[in-house]
């Protein structure tokens, strides 16, 4: 019994390239190499700000989504606020002329005996403590000033179990039956809590996002300096032809209701905070490959092509078992006919480097149409503007990091990280003199 599906997936088109920009791509910068939409990253931060609030929002992007220096200055440049997941990434934005003020980090490790992080903290970096540990330290490092609070709601939502950061199977945030301890803190070093955040997962449903928003405003009672409930990231979007469409302003309506009741009570308006990464740059970027290799395993098996690109750019389909939109282009710049379903195999000498999994199952494969492509062709893999090349295994097999590109407002492209060389790639290692003789 052939082990390919009879049921024909949605065939995927092209998000914001034309067949011959993917072709010019390949010839100008070579394959792979990742490109970006600028008009896409604007588009979608307009999208946002008109969402329905009841007493304003601000956007901070998730730089850990596309920390490219080019992509900050977009985003700085349009007024959006950057969340940061840890020191370095803090200090990568203000290399790209983020100013500290701009910046709320939000980190699993803070360490406050560095150089870096207090330094950063007194030109105006703002710290949201996600732990009691981590709101002790600050309130040692930092008596007598304001802080933010992560709330582990007792629950959470995710696209599959792994992207899921709320509930009583994650370490994010402090739990929400331990606010008692969040206020004895807060009183012993003179802290000023000003802030309570949530982050319930990646891909969340918006069913699960307000009950968690909701509990964010039973706790801020108690803290009548709070002025600011930060949802965190993960809004769904659309990726794959069959996709539904995802309508934010109706849970936002809803939480600009709820924010006006909270007034009403209490007299407080509180500004709304959200920081999200997939939503603003996934669908504004793309891996362009090139086809390597095409593959059978025989009549009752599976046809593969096989890619230039994997798990050293895109992690995703193999870690979380999240789908990608592929696109086939050919040689020539033009879309080949649909051909067979087909398996996508990535260039690591690894088993777990597909691209075509099952969503939410890593072990099993899901065969996708393409078209009759043969090596020398183009494969477009869309939904690669977040997430990928930040979250990629790096140098595995000791394969260079791609080059990023941003294909600008007025249609040039234009390049904006270098492919690594190998001496880049090897520039941190070392041989102890006895080795190098030992070898010569």
């Amino acid at each position: 019994m052939s082990v390919q599906s009879d049921t024909s997936p949605a065939l995927e088109q092209l998000k914001f390239l034309s067949p011959a920009e993917v072709r010019h791509v390949a010839e100008t910068f070579g394959t792979p190499a990742f490109v970006y939409d600028e008009e896409r990253i604007r588009a979608g931060v307009a999208q946002l700000q008109q969402l329905p609030s009841a007493y304003g929002h601000t956007i901070r992007y998730s730089l850990k989504a596309s920390p490219s220096a080019a992509v900050i200055r977009i985003f700085d440049s349009v007024g959006v606020e950057f969340d940061a997941s840890s020191v370095w990434e803090v200090i990568r934005a203000v290399r790209a002329g983020v100013a500290p003020e701009k910046i709320l980090m939000t980190a699993q490790e803070a360490d406050f005996g560095s150089t870096e992080l207090p330094e950063l903290i007194r030109q105006g970096l703002k710290f949201d403590a996600g732990s009691l540990q981590q709101l002790a330290e600050y309130g040692q490092a930092f008596p007598g000033t304001e802080v933010s609070v992560r709330i582990n709601p007792g629950f959470g939502s995710g696209l599959v179990r792994r992207l899921t950061s709320g509930g009583p199977d994650s370490s994010f945030g402090i739990w929400h039956e331990q606010v008692a301890e969040v206020k004895a803190l807060a009183e012993r070093y003179s802290l000023t809590v000003v802030r309570l955040h949530v982050h319930i997962g990646s891909g969340h449903h918006a069913d699960v996002l307000l009950p968690a928003a909701r509990r964010l405003l039973e706790i801020a009672k108690d803290f009548g300096d709070v002025h600011a409930v930060d949802l965190g990231g993960g809004y769904r979007l659309t990726v794959m032809a069959d996709d539904p469409e995802y309508d934010h302003s109706e849970w936002a309506e809803e939480l600009a209701s709820d924010l006006r009741l909270f007034q009403e009570e209490t007299g407080r308006e509180l500004h709304m905070e959200m920081e999200p990464g997939t939503f603003l740059v996934a669908n504004a970027g793309a891996i362009v490959a090139k086809v390597i290799d095409v593959v059978s395993t025989g009549d009752e098996g599976r046809r593969f092509v096989k890619i230039n690109a994997g798990l050293t750019e895109i992690l995703r389909p193999s870690y979380y078992g999240s789908p990608h939109p592929v696109v086939a282009v050919t040689r020539k710049g033009e879309l080949p006919p649909e051909g067979p379903l087909t398996c996508v195999a990535g260039h690591c000498c690894i088993a777990g480097d597909m691209l075509t999994t099952r969503p939410g199952s890593v072990e099993e494969l899901s065969p996708v149409r393409l078209g009759e492509v043969t090596p020398g062709d183009y494969l477009v893999i869309e939904r690669s503007g977040g997430y990928c090349a930040s979250m990629s295994m790096k140098n595995f097999n000791s394969y260079p990091e791609a080059p990023e590109v941003l294909r600008r407002t007025d249609g040039t492209f234009t390049l904006i990280r270098s492919r690594q060389t190998i001496d880049q790639l090897t520039a941190n290692e070392l041989i102890p003199d006895d080795l190098r003789e030992a070898s010569a």
